[in-house]
């Protein structure tokens, strides 16, 4: 199976189911691919009577993120590499949503990883009005995912928009409490993000197998307001060796962050045995 776009990236594996002169970041106030039309503007026409060509300005503002580092960060999601997100970790501020974003998105590839998802190509990079889209063309179709409106601190990324959505009311994140299972398992919740069109909640979790092997856990969610739901979809290692571990997706159709994640668990002479993991307060 090809993997699309980080904006498809989860939807084709769980859901089956997303140039401006301007200083891109902004001083204050997903993830979904869609059509995008080209909005990279031209160049303005150099004036015949400079003798040398305009240099762009650096930024007004020194909290804000310069638009290379922006770049990069942006990059580091399109190439979805494990190596490029981690070194992107040094363009965001730390406990920001922009880097709980980048600890989710880190995850969701890893997931794809264990789950045997062939490596993520061909995807382009490209400048727009406020920001950056990521490109990808599947079955003859160009889709895009834009990230814009950057926030800085100290010149480092605090947070953006994907698709014109903001990631704080979005993007819940584990508390790193391991729960105990059978057999000596572990699990721990890493972060839960609902997509930038609002149709799935997808719920990143690690488990690690304690003396017997393991299987992937049947998955379902109960939401604040106590509407339980099956998954749709379910991504990382398919059996788990006795010792070994795994990362995990589980997506969830139309919930929200702040509920509960219930796990079956079952393996060889331990039964079914219920993990529940829930999102910090």
């Amino acid at each position: 199976m090809k993997r699309s776009a980080p904006a498809m990236l989860i939807g084709v594996a769980l859901l089956a189911v997303s140039c401006s002169d301007d200083q891109l970041a902004s001083p204050a106030p997903e993830e979904t691919a869609s059509e995008s039309p080209d909005t990279q503007t031209e160049p303005p026409t150099e004036d015949a009577a400079s003798d040398t060509p305009e240099q762009s300005e650096p930024p007004t503002d020194p909290d804000l993120p310069s638009d290379d580092d922006i770049e990069s960060f942006v990059s580091a999601i399109a190439t979805s590499s494990i190596s490029d997100l981690e070194s992107a970790r040094d363009l965001v501020v730390e406990d920001s949503p922009a880097a709980n974003y980048l600890t989710y998105y880190r995850h969701s590839e890893e997931a794809a990883i264990d789950g045997g998802l062939p490596a993520l190509e061909g995807n382009r990079v490209g400048e727009i009005d406020a920001g950056f889209e990521i490109c990808a063309t599947e079955e003859g179709e160009e889709r895009c995912s834009t990230y814009t409106d950057f926030e800085g601190d100290e010149g480092r990324i605090t947070s953006f928009q994907i698709q014109d959505r903001n990631l704080t009311d979005r993007l819940e994140m584990g508390t790193g409490e391991e729960v105990k299972g059978p057999g000596g398992s572990t699990f721990k919740l890493v972060a839960a993000y609902r997509n930038a069109n609002d149709s799935h909640l997808l719920v990143g979790y690690e488990m690690r197998s304690g003396d017997r092997e393991l299987e992937m856990p049947l998955a379902s969610y109960r939401g604040a307001e106590g509407r339980q739901s099956s998954s749709d979809g379910h991504i990382g290692s398919f059996s788990l060796a006795p010792d070994s571990m795994s990362h995990y997706v589980v997506s969830i159709p139309n919930a929200d962050p702040g509920g509960e994640l219930f796990l079956e668990v079952y393996g060889d002479d331990i039964g079914l045995e219920t993990v529940t993991l829930t999102a910090a307060d």
